[in-house]
């Protein structure tokens, strides 16, 4: 992916003046763009790799939403290219608002926008574009932002929000011995109230459900930097797991940029046997979606190729309840027993 300042430029030009040119022959114009369909992602017991097989999309193409659609990407290309231009950074939320007369909603904006990163092969940040805060990281760490310095041992139960665009961020370990990764912001203000680093020196992250890139990457560079230990810590319900298995191999959904910033996240939990003698009042029974996640989860290489990871998933098919976190009685001391027994699955070797 070439995030050269001119190539990207160039790029776009061609783009708009290919488009302008078919218009004025009475052609429908078209765009090419990495394919996102199942052939193209190649998926292992060790990771996801997008390939290199591309599609083309007409503006003429099918039906009066393909052509709303194409207006609508070509429009993102417009924006992106002055904000390139003129060197300047905005979130995709203020992106969404300054063009949100063409846009339905947010969801509308960003799916446009994963199709230009398709178009470009370029990270979004090289578009002058960053995700909206969607995360928060407290406990044994540092950050420095510029001239300011944030010391997270002393931060509040909200923790330090994670801004979308992390180049100006530098982190620094205050003795951590692992990243502790919790699926949801009501669990992670738990853990900060009842401050589990000084029981397990550890930093303490939340992506609040589906991770996005800027967490991701937070989680990758604690992992890399300061050479620690990844544990993640999710619902008992098949959308645990795979938002575990986001962080583990990214997302193919924002092409090739989708899968960077992976980490090696070792499952804390929750499994089968930290639920199963919980009060029945705590489980809610399975609906369409969770056996159709089952069975997705249960077809991967990583998870088939794991026997406790795959046994799991069919405990929880065969059982066909699910439990949140926030039944589990004093979830601090449960964390802290679980870390310090070391009942988390490793994940970075096949099991027999």
């Amino acid at each position: 992916m070439s995030t050269d300042r001119q190539i990207i430029l160039q790029k776009i030009e061609s783009i708009i003046l290919d488009i302008s040119r078919s218009l004025s022959e009475n052609e429908s114009p078209k765009y090419t763009l990495i394919s996102k369909c199942r052939s193209n992602v190649h998926q292992d017991a060790t990771g996801i790799q997008l390939g290199t097989a591309t599609t083309e999309v007409e503006m003429f193409g099918r039906q009066g939403a393909s052509t709303l659609k194409f207006s609508k990407v070509v429009q993102i290309l417009s924006f992106v290219y002055k904000l390139v231009l003129e060197r300047v950074n905005v979130t995709q939320r203020d992106a969404y608002y300054t063009l949100s007369g063409s846009f339905n909603s947010q969801n509308d904006f960003n799916r446009c926008f994963e199709d230009v990163l398709r178009i470009l092969d370029v990270p979004r940040r090289a578009l002058g574009l960053s995700a909206a805060p969607k995360g928060s990281i407290a406990g044994a760490v540092k950050i420095t932002q510029g001239t300011e310095e944030i010391d997270c041992l002393l931060l509040g139960k909200s923790g330090y929000e994670l801004p979308g665009d992390l180049s100006n961020i530098k982190l620094e370990s205050l003795g951590a011995r692992y990243v502790l990764v919790v699926e949801k912001d009501a669990v992670f203000k738990t853990l900060c109230e009842k401050v589990i680093w000084n029981e397990v020196p550890c930093i303490l992250i939340t992506g609040r459900g589906y991770p996005g890139l800027a967490v991701r990457e937070v989680v990758s560079r604690c992992e890399i930097d300061f050479q620690l230990p990844v544990l993640g810590l999710f619902d008992y319900n098949p959308h645990g797991l795979q938002i575990l298995l986001t962080y583990r191999f990214g997302s193919a959904r924002m092409g090739r940029e989708g899968i960077q910033y992976t980490s090696n996240i070792q499952w804390l939990g929750l499994h089968w046997f930290d639920v199963k003698d919980a009060d029945a009042k705590h489980f809610k029974k399975f609906g369409k979606k969770d056996m159709q996640v089952c069975d997705s989860l249960l077809s991967q290489p990583f998870v088939n190729q794991r026997r406790r990871y795959y046994e799991e998933v069919a405990q929880m098919k065969r059982h066909e309840v699910k439990l949140e976190l926030e039944s589990i009685d004093d979830l601090k001391e449960f964390v802290v027993k679980k870390i310090l027994k070391k009942k988390f699955f490793d994940d970075r070797y096949h099991e027999s």
